[in-house]
């Protein structure tokens, strides 16, 4: 019994497990810009544009020559003027980050599925040892859609009447406990 029960779960999860991909969609970039880094260009693409504060979009750089044997740091200098670690590849938390390959785009360095956390110019500082250093500006517009307490305020207002209506039933049933008890 032990066995038909263990068998048929691993069925029905080897059944109902998602399947792999064989290939990776490729990147949408919309919008592209070169730096000058050094004597030689960085090519930066973006896969949203305009570029607002808190909607996340991907970066990819890509030296001219290709990046391999190659490597490097950015550093993302808010309007503010603090560097800020941003990502998967900011999570350490240092403000060099480690430029490494986008999963989507493996030809190129990247960050994948990054929000800039506020409005205003924006700076990134490339170096890239044995080839020079290179500042990119981006601009980052406001953040769409309404203001975040506003919307906190609507998502939470189903919360509340379910917590109204809870309370007063269990209110009334203890109520009727209470009076049931003491007869």
């Amino acid at each position: 019994m032990r066995l038909k029960l263990a068998l048929t779960v691993a069925a029905v999860l080897a059944l109902s497990a998602p399947t792999a991909s064989a290939q990776v969609e490729p990147l949408a970039l919309v919008h592209s810009e070169r730096i000058a880094l050094g004597n030689t260009t960085l090519t930066a693409s973006f896969s949203d544009w305009p570029i607002k504060a808190g909607r996340s979009l991907d970066f990819t750089f890509e030296p001219a020559g290709g990046i391999e044997g190659r490597g490097g740091t950015v550093r993302a200098v808010a309007p503010s003027g603090e560097p800020k670690a941003l990502g998967v590849v900011g999570l350490d938390g240092e403000a060099d980050m480690k430029l490494v390959r986008h999963p989507q785009a493996r030809h190129a360095w990247g960050l994948d599925v990054v929000a800039l956390p506020e409005e205003g110019l924006w700076r990134f500082e490339f170096t890239v040892p044995g080839v020079g250093t290179g500042t990119l500006p981006v601009l980052a517009g406001p953040t769409p859609g309404p203001p975040a307490a506003l919307s906190w305020t609507v998502g939470m207002i189903p919360w509340a009447i379910a917590l109204v209506v809870l309370g007063r039933r269990w209110w009334r049933v203890r109520k009727q406990a209470v009076l049931a008890w003491s007869d």
